[in-house]
């Protein structure tokens, strides 16, 4: 089954519900579930209850050093782990891809939880500026709401450092960001 960029379309196959298959930027192939693969190249919504075996979330991995200003592309996947310890502070703009804003790929009323695993050595870096300029929505300075009402002021050494971020689109660029900064080693 073939669908079209930006057009709904509704069909009862193989789920417990009516499911409603929304491509926002690429036309989607969907195959029967007879042993043939389901992708989705944008988003599904389901009306009410679905049950699923299982899920496998796509990734990202970074062989490079977490430095400066990182790019994390949600399109490509929303944990991204940077296997090389990171070599300076860093901060974060959070898009969609390089061709599209987060604002113009993610809808009104939703959430997206995004991971950033950064390794650590011997040196602990940081976030920079993580309460003002250092955590970016489409090139743009968001404010994050941390747990504990206090933004890190340190990384932690000789682990992972993993920054979480729930972002909840308000309206149009209107986001609220709620912050984590978890050691796991």
């Amino acid at each position: 089954m073939t669908f079209e960029a930006n057009r709904q379309t509704n069909f009862d196959h193989t789920f417990a519900a009516n499911a409603t298959f929304l491509s926002r930027l690429n036309a989607t192939t969907i195959s029967a579930a007879d042993g043939n693969n389901i992708n989705f190249a944008s988003s599904a919504d389901f009306a009410s209850s679905a049950s699923i075996k299982e899920v496998f979330e796509k990734i990202v991995v970074n062989e490079t050093a977490a430095s400066g200003e990182i790019n994390i592309n949600v399109l490509d996947g929303s944990l991204h782990n940077f296997t090389t310890n990171a070599s300076a502070n860093f901060n974060f703009n959070i898009r969609g891809s390089s061709q599209y804003s987060l604002n113009s790929v993610m809808e009104n009323k939703r959430s997206l939880v995004v991971t950033l695993l950064i390794s650590m050595g011997s040196s602990a870096y940081v976030m920079t500026n993580p309460s003002t300029t250092g955590f970016k929505i489409d090139g743009n300075a968001a404010t994050v709401k941390w747990i504990g009402s206090s933004p890190p002021s340190s990384g932690f050494t000789n682990s992972i450092n993993s920054y979480t971020f729930a972002i909840i689109k308000n309206g149009s660029a209107n986001y609220t960001v709620l912050g984590t900064l978890t050691r796991f080693g």
